[in-house]
């Protein structure tokens, strides 16, 4: 049996694409979904697949739930698998396991207060765990660091006993410059749109332009900006990709912002005439792209210029805090005459991103195992 490690919701279609693209990824090596249990802090949201465990905690308000899990964390950090505080199916899952595997497009970061505490108390319970256990480990691509403090420095230390860390940004090679094991490769959702490209099957019939946008902290001129952009396009289809919680739910920031809320993301994309898509998520422009219609990311994190940069796709990419509303908006003309600039670039990069999908096989069939 594998576990699978660090699982969120899929109220956010983006890590639930993620764990689906995990599970996929282990198949070809001929692990099935039914041989693995997944680790998942909104456990119910997976009601979908074959076995899922409950591990920490999706909310971020300091409640009863948040305590408990502040407990669990605590008690795997000072002892080993602590069943007594929690932790206990979880534990009993990374101790009974043949490997273990965490999903790709996950955060271990120590940066800040908090995403450190948030860090301890979902994160690292799983990781020191799987490094304890002495079982073959590989994490999928993820973004790592920075790693200050206590926290930091405990994620390093379990990181070292892992047997593969794949990471998807360079800046995360940088802050595991101490660990052994460390491999650049492509997020797994790009990986997934070289794999599938098609340059037959794109959208040419562009004419319902699509904005999905998120909250923003520390970005004063955001909001503003996203407004003038609308106002330059026109008519805008506001998607959402994440919903869920109030302070990850894109519709409950549309609502807050005065926008018009459409539906989900997968849905737009599936109606005549959709896009270009200006996603400030980057797995919602990956999965527009997936969908064969072109995305204009405006970034906010570190992976975002890692995927687009894998992708080819620089010349799409914005600082989601400081972009020019006007340069994005004739991005998004430009693309709805004539969208084969975008594809020629993504074509281009097509058979490195392939031979990066290869690799990680290997790796993973390398150090798990599997037919």
């Amino acid at each position: 049996m594998i576990v699978v490690l660090h699982a969120y919701s899929r109220a956010n279609a983006g890590d639930g694409l993620l764990v689906d693209l995990s599970l996929e990824r282990l198949a070809r090596v001929g692990i099935r979904p039914a041989d693995c249990t997944v680790l998942a802090l909104d456990a119910a949201s997976f009601a979908d697949l074959p076995s899922v465990v409950k591990v920490g905690t999706a909310r971020r308000s300091v409640d009863g739930e948040m305590v408990r899990a502040a407990g669990t964390g605590m008690g795997q950090l000072a002892g080993a698998l602590n069943r007594r505080l929690g932790f206990g199916p979880a534990a009993a899952a990374i101790e009974e396991s043949d490997g273990l595997v965490a999903v790709g497009g996950g955060y271990l970061r120590a940066g800040t207060p908090v995403n450190m505490f948030g860090t301890a108390i979902n994160h690292l319970p799983q990781l020191t765990a799987a490094a304890r256990t002495g079982r073959p480990a590989v994490y999928l691509p993820q973004s790592i660091g920075p790693l200050r403090g206590p926290v930091g420095a405990a994620v390093t230390a379990a990181l070292r006993r892992v047997d593969a860390v794949h990471v998807r940004d360079d800046r995360s090679v940088q802050a595991l410059a101490t660990v052994s094991g460390v491999r650049r490769t492509p997020d797994l959702v790009v990986l997934d749109v070289a794999e599938r490209f098609d340059p037959r099957a794109v959208g040419t019939a562009l004419d319902r332009p699509i904005v999905v946008a998120r909250s923003l902290s520390d970005a004063p001129d955001y909001l503003a900006g996203l407004r003038s952009l609308a106002a330059h396009l026109g008519e805008v289809i506001w998607a959402v990709q994440a919903e869920g919680g109030a302070e990850k739910s894109d519709r409950e920031f549309y609502r807050r912002a005065g926008l018009p809320a459409a539906g989900r993301l997968t849905e737009e994309l599936g109606r005549p005439g959709a896009g270009p898509v200006v996603s400030v998520r980057l797995h919602g422009a990956l999965q527009a792209v997936l969908r064969g219609v072109p995305a204009i990311h405006l970034g906010y994190e570190r992976k975002s210029r890692g995927a687009y940069q894998d992708l080819g796709l620089t010349d799409w990419l914005h600082d989601a805090r400081r972009f020019d509303p006007r340069v994005v908006a004739d991005q998004v003309t430009a693309l709805r005459r004539d969208p084969s600039p975008f594809w020629t670039a993504v074509e281009r990069r097509r058979d490195q991103l392939l031979e990066a999908s290869d690799r990680l096989t290997g790796s993973i069939r390398s150090t798990i195992g599997g037919a």
